[in-house]
């Protein structure tokens, strides 16, 4: 009997990446695999492409939290929030003089996890959507298969960094003379990534029997807003502009999905783990760049609490209690 073709696709969203990597550490104690080991091809943008290269390479979702909780502080600058006047310093930077955030600290911390490896090291298929923005055109890092021989070459550290780099947070990252910007601009929500790659390479392929995804979102936070004047500047809608088209992306994707369920010629199911409703106040204290010890301290909270009621949930349970198909190297 064939095997369905299964993807983990992970939302972006910054600092929440540590909702996201505290949930999938829970399943991988629960169950007793690996991610790497469960999914045909693992799929993340910006925040979620880091935990994806991180699975992809076997590195402990454990491992991934701790990254986040050592690292997180000095990648959003909490030491120059908790300033007089610090925020207000980095609020000007992003808005006239080159960005919120240095790369420095996360091309550190970065180059900690993955040293020298290449995408030629992954365990896994690979989607990891950026934003080419010399060409105007969607970019998606993969693991070389086929006549795609394109990233093998790439290191890990230049990927995630394009993936990540958020406008006017984070630099632009130049990988061959390209300039990328995140992969949050366009695939937020990767699960289209996933599901086209799908339908591009392995729907015909005999060894599969359908495509099944699971879904992870970044500790999406409650919408919307109160009124507000009608003519806003970016200092004005600050961090709420890209809460704005990460979540207006990722809800009008997942209508797209439940309207294609049953419509298509081959086996297709998806689940999204959402998180535990946020109230008003945790909704003000979690943001994709507030690494306070409160804030991190309460995405863990909330992640482990998601953890578990979701891992009693069968169909979430068959993601890792069921192996991949296919190892890329033997593809």
């Amino acid at each position: 009997m064939n095997k369905p073709f299964k993807v983990l696709c992970i939302d972006g969203g910054g600092i929440k990446g540590l909702y996201s990597a505290e949930l999938l550490a829970k399943f991988e104690q629960v169950f007793g695999h690996c991610v790497s080991d469960c999914f045909d091809m693992l799929c993340g943008t910006s925040t979620g492409g880091i935990i994806a290269l991180a699975a992809s390479l076997k590195i402990p979702m454990s491992d991934v939290v701790k990254f986040y909780q050592e690292h997180g502080p000095a990648i959003f600058s909490e030491r120059t929030k908790h300033k007089p006047g610090g925020s207000a310093y980095l609020l000007l930077k992003q808005i006239a003089f080159g960005g919120k955030y240095s790369a420095t600290p996360l091309r550190s911390a970065l180059e900690g996890v993955f040293k020298d490896k290449k995408i030629a090291d992954s365990n896994n298929f690979l989607c990891i959507p950026a934003y080419n923005t010399l060409t105007a055109n969607p970019r998606i890092f993969k693991k070389d298969y086929d006549n795609f021989t394109e990233d093998d070459r790439k290191s890990y550290v230049d990927v995630a960094l394009a993936t990540s780099a958020a406008p006017t947070y984070l630099p632009v990252m130049e990988i061959e003379g390209d300039q990328f910007a995140d992969g949050g601009l366009w695939a937020n929500n990767p699960i289209l990534v996933a599901l086209t790659e799908y339908l591009y390479k392995f729907s015909q392929d005999s060894r599969f029997d359908g495509l099944e995804i699971l879904s992870i979102s970044s500790c999406q936070k409650s919408k919307g807003e109160k009124h507000h004047k009608l003519n806003r500047a970016f200092s004005d809608w600050k961090n709420t502009l890209f809460d704005a088209y990460s979540i207006g992306q990722s809800k009008s994707t997942m209508f797209f999905l439940s309207k294609l369920r049953g419509c298509l010629n081959f086996p297709f199911e998806f689940h999204r783990i959402e998180n535990i409703h946020l109230s008003p106040e945790q909704d003000n204290i979690i943001d994709m760049d507030n690494a306070s010890e409160e804030s991190m301290k309460l995405l863990l909270k909330i992640a482990d609490n998601t953890a578990m009621n979701e891992k009693m949930r069968p169909e979430i349970a068959h993601y890792f209690k069921t192996t991949k198909t296919l190892n890329p190297q033997n593809y």
